[in-house]
């Protein structure tokens, strides 16, 4: 039994068509940080689970950038989850208070992420059933070949109507939430006339069905569905709804971009971990005043040299803002190798502090951006080298605040 706190849910800005899609410069991991912060927007979990079928990283792991772009303490636990809707499910319902569960997706059939934050209160979530069954209509190995065998009556039948029978929830309250699979595959199985409902393959999905199903304060049953697997909770209501954070902005058509041939951009694993904490943690480093060094914050942290020729290395880690103005920029239109092109960079002026920083533009066309224009400060992936995703912060114009767009 779970109580929920706080739902965040996060679309890239972008689409094609109909279709939403991410940005060149987005992943899972930049999709599950911004979701992740919609929920926890004080930093306060305990613990974090991230459930996923599109990890950056298999080897090597996701949870150092996860927790430092969250605001988190490198010692909290966390938990890379291998799975979609049923996964995600079954992760909110048996979380302890303080839980941080984030699901992300960046495939052909989704993108995007939502996370909840679990607390100590009266019981949203409880789980009534689950069955795991085979029927691999979809698979992938280690090889990273997708193999379909397309099937939609199998699916219906052998697949998700066969596995409701085994639930035995003949007679249980109508569903409020379907996530996974088209309602109609369930074929009268359970009233579903009422519910929100997310048919395409997504982790994901099944938290923005709960958030919709809270937004409608409807209670009854939420069914998350993969391939022939099924996981049950029941939605109640209670005295204190959780709340709703959407970083959800309208969609713009992606703009074209071109990448340049080149030789790859390489690595130096010790620059990249001496990098990695300031850049990530979004933080300055502020020395106690004396002759020659002054209180103000140094972005990147680094030592100082007072007066008298004195080496300061003592200095503590102050989180800088994410929100702040266009000082200046400029626009790059010549491909770049191994790199997007065209782009925007931008010298920003972070609110309340006197800290200026270098970064790309990103959420609007190159060249959009326009001096005095506000912002926030998101995780992008900069770059990836020699396969690793190098992730670092970019602004996103027109964004005021988290979650919010101006």
């Amino acid at each position: 039994m779970t109580h929920v706190v706080s739902i965040g849910c996060y679309l890239p800005p972008w689409c094609k068509g109909s279709r939403r899609v991410k940005g060149p410069d987005e992943d899972a991991v930049t999709m599950a940080v911004a979701a992740g912060r919609a929920a926890d927007t004080v930093a306060s979990a305990r613990r974090v689970v991230l459930v996923s079928r599109d990890f950056p990283l298999l080897e090597g792991g996701n949870g150092a950038v996860l927790l430092a772009a969250l605001s988190l303490p490198a010692d909290t636990p966390i938990a890379e989850v291998l799975g979609g809707a049923p996964a995600v499910l079954d992760q909110i319902v048996t979380a302890s208070p303080g839980t941080l569960v984030i699901a992300a997706d960046d495939n052909a059939a989704a993108v995007g992420a939502a996370a909840v934050l679990t607390g100590d209160g009266e019981s949203h979530l409880t789980p009534v059933g689950r069955q795991t069954r085979s029927l691999p209509l979809v698979a992938r190995g280690d090889d990273g070949v997708r193999h379909a065998y397309p099937d939609s009556r199998l699916q219906r039948e052998v697949g998700i109507r066969a596995t409701f029978d085994k639930l035995s929830l003949t007679g249980t309250p109508a569903a409020v939430a379907v996530a996974g699979v088209p309602a109609a595959q369930l074929g009268g199985a359970v009233d579903t006339s009422g519910a929100a409902e997310e048919p395409r393959v997504s982790a994901a999905g099944v938290v923005r069905v709960i958030a919709d199903a809270i937004e409608r304060e409807a209670c009854g049953l939420v069914l998350a569905a993969e391939q022939s697997t099924m996981s049950v909770a029941a939605l109640q209501d209670t005295d204190s709804p959780p709340k709703i954070n959407r970083d959800e902005v309208p969609a713009r058509e992606l703009p074209a971009t071109k990448i340049a041939d080149g030789v790859g951009i390489p690595i130096s694993m010790p620059a990249y971990a001496r990098a990695f904490e300031p850049k990530i943690r979004w933080e300055a480093a502020v020395f106690d005043e004396r002759p020659g060094i002054d209180p103000a914050p140094q972005f990147p942290p680094r030592v100082r040299v007072d007066n008298s020729g004195a080496l300061a290395t003592d200095y503590q880690l102050e989180a800088l803002p994410r929100t702040g103005t266009v000082y200046t920029h400029t626009t790059i239109r010549i491909s770049v190798p191994d790199l997007p092109s065209p782009y925007s960079l931008a010298v920003v002026q972070l609110d309340n502090s006197p800290v200026r920083v270098l970064m790309k533009v990103t959420g609007v066309p190159a060249g959009e951006a326009t001096i005095g224009q506000a912002g926030s400060v998101v995780l992008r992936k900069i770059a990836t080298r020699a396969g690793v995703p190098d992730y670092g912060y970019a602004f996103w114009p027109g964004r005021v605040k988290e979650g919010v767009q101006a």
